[in-house]
């Protein structure tokens, strides 16, 4: 009897290493399909060297805030925070496989944030220029590994109507097992003026990134395109000149996760969007939206909730930044 047992349990045994290797195996088919993007207007995020190129001197330990070794590395881990809650919430915990970053000023504050803990033993190629921006602030993609990078640009906004430079809008060129997925990172010029004043400068820009696409990207390729666009999807720079039939503004959509990105003086709306490729039949939408999580929130006395920010003025908060970031998940089929 006792022989009869040992041999069953062998059997029950071996019956489940067949089960254990497919789901293992289909876990690691199913994370290397997986897309999870992720972008973040990370407000200001300089390091306190001073830069005598560029006009950083806001963010300095003589300047009015203060900006010192502390406050900075502050800053890091509050941003490491929103990163690790972010996956936890909306990717198992997994690394993003790409992030879009803006308001970084160099490369080394983008190697300082991943030096966190929660970012040991990443993966990341940083994809990242010093751009013509007269305060220094740029853009980056960070790709995982998992990508053959086939190609890199930066793709200039030499706008003849504008005295003031901007920042370069980035692009990789990449390959996830047989599909081409182009991904366009953008900052276009504020509002400071006024939304109509300042409005021909996105316009510009949108015309530059619309001719990019059309010219240098096929209709096999996935277009990805992520940002701080500081319009909103109804506003004619993208809705009139960028988002043709062929490309779909995610926070148009119905099914868009969460109240917004950003909040002008109490109302919520979208400066920060994804817009991908309108044909999506090689993959599969999971989520999109912005993340909001309590902790990254303050309330003022009216009641009205914004993105807790690091500064207000020359005062410091020590929050996060006065964007939400914003992500998508998706699944290649």
């Amino acid at each position: 009897m006792l022989l009869y047992i040992c041999c069953m349990k062998k059997i029950f045994v071996l019956l489940l290493i067949p089960f254990f290797l497919f789901s293992q195996n289909d876990k690691i088919v199913d994370d290397q399909q997986n897309i999870f993007a992720v972008f973040y207007n990370v407000e200001n995020l300089f390091d306190t060297i001073d830069n005598p190129i560029t006009n950083d001197n806001e963010f300095l330990p003589t300047s009015e805030k203060k900006w010192d070794s502390y406050k900075y590395d502050y800053k890091l881990n509050q941003l490491e925070k929103v990163f690790k809650k972010i996956v936890e919430s909306k990717n198992q915990k997994n690394f993003p496989d790409i992030i879009g970053l803006c308001e970084v000023e160099n490369k080394l504050v983008i190697t300082d944030l991943l030096k966190k803990p929660f970012f040991k033993n990443n993966n990341y190629t940083i994809v990242h220029k010093e751009s013509p921006d007269s305060r220094g602030i740029d853009c980056a993609i960070l790709v995982s590994k998992k990508y053959q990078i086939l190609k890199t640009d930066f793709i200039a906004i030499n706008n003849p109507n504008e005295s003031r430079k901007t920042r370069d809008i980035v692009y990789c060129r990449l390959r996830l097992e047989d599909q081409i997925v182009n991904v366009f990172v953008n900052h276009w010029p504020s509002r400071w003026g006024g939304q109509e004043a300042t409005n021909y400068k996105r316009v510009f820009v949108s015309k530059v990134l619309r001719k990019y696409i059309n010219q240098y990207t096929s209709k096999s390729d996935f277009n990805l395109i992520m940002g701080d666009f500081n319009d909103y999807p109804s506003n004619e720079s993208l809705s009139e000149f960028l988002v043709k039939s062929d490309l779909t503004n995610l926070m148009s959509k119905p099914q868009v996760s969460g109240r917004g990105s950003y909040n002008y003086r109490g109302n919520w709306n979208w400066l920060d969007q994804i817009i991908v490729s309108s044909d999506i039949s090689n993959f599969e939408l999971i989520s999109f939206g912005s993340y909001e999580n309590e902790f990254m929130m303050y309330t003022n006395k009216k009641g009205e909730t914004y993105p807790s920010r690091s500064f207000g003025g020359n005062n410091w908060y020590g929050g996060f930044s006065d964007h939400l970031p914003i992500y998508l998940k998706m699944r290649l089929k």
